[in-house]
């Protein structure tokens, strides 16, 4: 079942329910007043007969008389008249009162006027007292009139309910269907929306309501599918390409070393340079694992309360264990880092961040002549600012907006060996903690890698 036939049903039923009680009121609130009414009415006939028979003295027969004329016209009410020993002694029809018979002498005598239903008629008993005696007067009669008006009154209702629970219903469709037309619309877009057409969005509404908050969580789930599916056709194609150099050196070396080499100094020279490309690989497959973590959703990266100075500290350590011909300065606003204060508490990934500040390290060193890089640790009320310099040979301008772009090189490629990987990797780890990456950099005088991260 459609979900706006779903809806205008259940609204049509929910309305119907209160429709229903609604009416039973109306109908029970009605036939209280008419049954009051007409026992108003019973009471006033009852009172002037009992005029006519005690006050006006008239012929028993004469009031018979009256009566039966007008029964033939009106609906006309039987009287009975009882003394104070319950002995009747004037009827226009005898009124038999059946098993009511001891319940209504017991009332009489507490009440002056009694009431009851019974043979589908309505019943009053009344005390008249004439002459200083007690008497007891019971009358009956059918609301002929009343019944035909509450008959008509209940048929009027269900036929006002069916037509209006019906056109509540064709309300509540038509109100349903535009009202999840734009959901409709959604679901036809998302259709059309395939994994070769990842970058396409729905449009969101003005009015920021449900549907804008709907619109706007499938754009941001679509953007976490579309950056994982081309982090993942980006990691396939590297993988087939860039691997391919170094495997393929790596490959022919061993068959040249297998084919052609003879002395002991032949064999060091290939298994020398079989290493080399082993190594180059593996720092590749490295990079790449690094890039896919630093891709990750932000859900699923576990952050704790760390110190960035002793993540800085360890990257330090960590390439100076590799290089140890590399030179590397850390500073806290000119102090020396034994000097800092502890106020460097940061709420991120260490492993990420120890990544980060590796690469930036590395590359200042790598492309430097002196091989010095320059760490500079500060702090705001806002920020922690974490900035990475050297003397090298700098970035020229046109480039600096693409050498974040993955496997991006250069001119100065040729000045030292890289994959292109290392600074989207940064840029990625940055942008996971909410930070700011900033470059400046002139040609052969040197850069600066500048990390903004806010204080938490």
């Amino acid at each position: 079942m459609k979900l706006a036939i779903r809806t205008a049903l259940t609204y049509s039923i929910l309305t119907a329910g209160i429709f229903l009680v609604f009416a039973y009121a109306i109908v029970l609130v009605s036939e209280k007043n008419q049954n009051d009414e007409f026992f108003d009415r019973l009471g006033y006939k009852i009172t002037w007969r009992s005029e006519l028979y005690f006050e006006a003295g008239m012929d028993e027969s004469h009031i018979r008389f009256l009566h039966l004329r007008n029964k033939q016209i009106l609906n006309e009410a039987d009287v009975s008249i009882y003394n104070s020993d319950k002995q009747l002694i004037f009827s226009d029809t005898p009124i038999p009162l059946g098993n009511n018979y001891n319940w209504v002498w017991k009332k009489i005598e507490k009440k002056d006027r009694v009431k009851w239903y019974g043979d589908n008629q309505q019943y009053m008993a009344v005390t008249y007292v004439y002459n200083n005696q007690k008497f007891y007067i019971i009358g009956r009669a059918k609301d002929v009139t009343g019944e035909f008006y509450m008959n008509r009154l209940k048929h009027n209702i269900k036929i006002i309910y069916i037509v209006s629970v019906l056109v509540i219903f064709g309300i509540g469709f038509i109100f349903s269907y535009y009202t999840l037309k734009p959901l409709k619309e959604i679901i036809n877009q998302i259709r059309d929306i395939s994994e070769h057409r990842l970058h396409h969005r729905l449009p969101l509404p003005k009015t920021k309501d449900e549907i804008y908050e709907l619109s706007h969580t499938f754009n941001s789930t679509f953007n976490r599918l579309e950056k994982s599916f081309n982090t993942h056709k980006n990691f396939v194609s590297t993988i087939s390409h860039e691997f391919r150099t170094p495997l393929s050196a790596l490959i022919a070396e061993l068959q040249l070393a297998k084919e052609l080499n003879v002395t002991l100094d032949d064999y060091k020279q290939s298994i020398d340079n079989a290493l080399s490309d082993a190594q180059k690989a593996t720092d590749l497959s490295t990079a790449l694992l690094d890039l896919a973590r630093a891709n990750y959703d932000i859900s699923q990266v576990s952050f704790i309360k760390l110190r960035l100075d002793e993540v800085l500290m360890d990257a330090k350590l960590n390439i100076l264990g590799k290089n140890n011909h590399y030179k590397i300065s850390v500073n806290y606003d000119n102090l020396e880092m034994n000097e800092m204060p502890d106020d460097f508490e940061f709420i991120g990934n260490p492993y990420l961040l120890y990544i980060a500040f590796t690469n930036l390290i590395e590359n200042a060193c790598k492309y430097s002549e002196d091989e010095l890089c320059t760490v500079l640790l500060s702090a705001t009320k806002e920020h922690f600012i974490i900035q990475f310099s050297d003397n090298g040979i700098g970035i020229p301008e046109d480039e600096q907006e693409k050498i974040f772009d993955l496997f991006f090189r250069g001119k100065n490629k040729n000045f030292n060996e890289g994959n292109g990987i290392g600074l989207s990797i940064v840029q990625q780890i940055v942008l996971l903690h909410k930070g700011i990456l900033e470059l400046e950099s002139e040609v052969n005088k040197g850069t600066t890698f500048t990390i903004r991260l806010d204080r938490k």
